[in-house]
């Protein structure tokens, strides 16, 4: 992911960027993601939001487009 140069973006250490990444979510798609945004304080929220997300871009494109981690390692193995 591209981020722009920015101090929110500009961290010392990994934790730190998760941590700004996740309160710049929380801020910028609050009304899009609504309860769901709740789930980015678990310990592993960014990946249950982010597979909340694909599954959701699945059922909203009819199957189109389909970002889903299990999808994405089955064409993997599939090649």
């Amino acid at each position: 992911m591209i981020t722009p140069k920015t101090p929110l973006f500009e961290s010392k250490s990994d934790a730190e960027f998760r941590i700004r990444m996740i309160a710049h979510i929380k801020e910028t798609y609050a009304e899009i993601l609504g309860k769901d945004a709740n789930l980015l304080d678990l310990p592993n929220g960014l990946e249950i939001v982010q597979s909340l997300v694909q599954e959701r871009l699945y059922q909203l494109s009819s199957g189109k487009i389909d970002l889903r981690q299990n999808n994405a390692e089955a064409e993997k193995l599939a090649a």
